[in-house]
């Protein structure tokens, strides 16, 4: 079976100069940039100059981050999701968090609703991977029992990516634009 293949774009920041514009120390700089909670704010922008697509004006803006408007043929939308060592979750972020639950329907309404997930890897900040996944295979991964509601783990993650994936790696500057999302 051929792999297919996937570019993920690996950016790498300048720790000091972070931590000199925020008044931190690099650790402390380091701690809350491989925080999913604190880095998925800046992700949607850093995502929107990597892939070209337009981040949503409302930030609460239902089921996607961002979108590309294909004219008559309708938007291709987009969701942005940060992970650590801790794994990821792709359901909607009304079903996640303290006292929210997802059912596995609700887990499958949330990844058909977008067409790409750009996933954040913010494991090793101050460099980090963007991978663009499209839903199908998501989708693909819950048919085979291996994605439920509790997400999939950081060292599954990378199983199933180069178990599934033919995987070249893109290094780029946050000021230039790959301008495409696969």
């Amino acid at each position: 079976m051929q792999k297919e293949k996937i570019t993920v774009v690996e950016a790498a920041f300048s720790l000091e100069e972070i931590a000199a514009a925020l008044k931190l120390t690099p650790d402390d700089v380091v701690q809350k940039f491989r925080d999913p909670r604190i880095t998925s704010w800046f992700a949607e922008i850093w995502g929107e100059r990597l892939f070209g697509y337009k981040k949503h004006a409302n930030a609460n803006h239902p089921g996607s981050d961002g979108a590309i408007a294909l004219g008559n043929m309708g938007r291709f939308d987009i969701s942005v999701r940060c992970f650590n060592t801790n794994g990821i979750k792709f359901q909607k972020s009304k079903f996640i968090g303290s006292g929210r639950k997802a059912t596995q329907d609700d887990l499958i309404d949330s990844i058909e609703s977008v067409e790409r997930y750009v996933l954040v890897d913010l494991r090793g900040f101050p460099v980090l991977k963007f991978y663009p996944i499209d839903s199908k295979a998501l989708l693909r991964l819950i048919r085979h029992g291996k994605l439920t509601t509790s997400g999939i783990g950081s060292a599954r993650f990378d199983l199933w990516v180069n178990e599934v994936f033919d995987v070249t790696t893109q290094p780029i500057a946050l000021g230039q634009a790959t301008g495409a999302l696969g």
